[in-house]
């Protein structure tokens, strides 16, 4: 992504990069590095501000040199309403010229970064990476989605379900075929275990028991292992579902071949995922190509810049004003 906004920042002779939601540091030490430009470094996590110093301290003891950086971290918590206040500390003239970029920005933070850009006169480039739809708020003032007039008007609704799905990614369960036999039998492991317990009136069946994080190597030997766990995480005694019970259900279930009719269902639904993603995206361009004002060098793009395999949320949007 550093070749991207540094390419960007050349074209339009903008020497100042705002990281929003920077975390670490990481994309925000690559561009210092990598090029001339002051990087400011922004997020509303102190810890997270904090790390990223720790980090500069190393490279720079390394280096044995002060001046390496043009890097800036701030902790901060920005607005479209205070945007401008924040960035005149920062500036070295009156109407210095910004970059505003995010890597992976969760959730709302992405669609907040697009209206900043749309409403800060001092920002005249975007790059930005999305993730974590399931966190995007809906059908609010100012929500996450949608942020376009053209996808209010459908009144479309994705919901939390379909947000979760949209981060699915096709190509992985092809390229990890074993990683993804297991999944698709862990995904059994669950609908049995809520099948079990809606028949001994433990559980509702539209609501499946919240079980949470379970030790993948350990908690998924077998079937029975993985009841007794869940079982301990639901604070249920280990009796309310014996091994036995349990391994009569699995083999009984598995010779019907439910498990194979659960893995038909989660292929389709992945098969949707980039239908869901490409709303989302499209949505982002919608409502930047509109608020943006028509100029020449006005531009808004979509376009994969990583190898989903490695990196799912892989689509840059880039806008220039």
């Amino acid at each position: 992504m550093t070749p991207v906004i540094k390419q960007l920042a050349s074209d339009h002779q903008v020497e100042s990069i705002m990281d929003l939601g920077a975390g670490q540091g990481y994309l925000s030490r690559s561009l210092a590095y990598r090029s001339n430009l002051k990087v400011l470094a922004v997020d509303s996590s102190e810890v997270q501000t904090c790390g990223a110093k720790r980090f500069d301290e190393r490279i720079i003891k390394h280096l044995k040199k002060s001046d390496v950086l043009q890097l800036h971290h701030v902790n901060e918590f920005i607005t479209p309403e205070n945007a401008s206040t924040i960035l005149s500390r920062w500036s070295k003239t009156q109407n210095e010229k910004w970059l505003l970029c995010g890597l992976h920005t969760c959730g709302d933070l992405a669609s907040m970064i697009l209206r900043l850009f749309a409403s800060s006169d001092d920002m005249t480039c975007l790059v930005n990476v999305g993730c974590c739809y399931h966190f995007l708020s809906e059908q609010k003032p100012h929500c996450g989605f949608p942020m376009s007039d053209v996808v209010k008007k459908t009144n479309l609704v994705i919901g939390h379900t379909s947000r979760m799905l949209s981060s699915q990614v096709p190509e992985r369960w092809v390229e990890k075929s074993e990683d993804t036999l297991v999944a698709l039998e862990h995904h059994f492991f669950r609908a049995l275990l809520q099948f079990i317990m809606v028949k001994k009136g433990l559980a509702e069946p539209g609501a499946a028991p919240v079980i949470g994080r379970l030790n993948k190597k350990k908690d998924f030997t077998s079937f029975s292992v993985y009841v007794q766990a869940a079982l301990s995480r639901l604070g249920l005694p280990a009796g309310t579902i014996t091994d036995e019970e349990a391994n009569d259900y699995y083999n009984m279930y598995k010779a019907k071949q439910i498990d194979k009719q659960i893995a038909y269902v989660w292929s389709l639904r992945a098969i949707l995922a980039p239908v869901l993603e490409s709303i989302i995206l499209i949505d982002r361009w919608l409502y930047l190509n509109d608020v943006i004002p028509d100029s020449p060098t006005k531009k808004v793009c979509l376009w994969p810049l990583f190898d989903p395999i490695t990196s799912p949320r892989n689509m840059v949007i880039m806008a220039t004003k």
